[in-house]
């Protein structure tokens, strides 16, 4: 468990209230969630709802830190809101469209078009049937 600021921060925080959460829980996703719900105009609890300790897309664990709690995250750890339909193609800021991934996957699919994600599919199924040839030579995994 990453180690939290000693004391009351209100840019860390944001309010007592979510300070005493994190203080009793040990668990940073209440003052992310609430940062990102008022952010993107939804309901905060909804939102912390949300906030799996996985990547729904990747399963990597998701770092909620924020402020001084923050540093040195792999874009693989850090959680981000992923609107299911793009803001560009008319999606919305509700609830029901929007998904927590990390910042990795996140940048991958934004704006992807149909055709390019049936464009990645195939390469991974390409990857996936060539797997010991690159872990042989390529990654030179014996």
């Amino acid at each position: 468990m990453k180690k939290l600021y000693p004391k009351y921060d209100p840019g860390t925080y944001h309010t007592r209230d979510l300070y005493r959460i994190v203080c009793e829980t040990r668990d940073l996703r209440p003052v992310w969630a609430h940062k990102n719900a008022n952010k993107w105009g939804v309901d905060p609890e909804k939102f912390l709802q949300l906030c799996g300790k996985e990547c729904a897309i990747c399963s990597e664990t998701l770092d909620y830190g924020l402020g001084k709690n923050n540093h040195d995250k792999n874009l693989e750890n850090k959680p981000s809101t992923h609107h299911i339909v793009p803001q560009s193609k008319g999606g919305l800021d509700v609830i029901e469209n929007f998904k927590i991934i990390c910042m990795r996957c996140n940048e991958i699919l934004t704006n992807s078009t149909h055709k390019e994600i049936h464009r990645y599919i195939k390469i991974a199924k390409f990857l996936k049937a060539h797997t010991e040839l690159y872990e042989e030579h390529i990654y030179k995994k014996v």
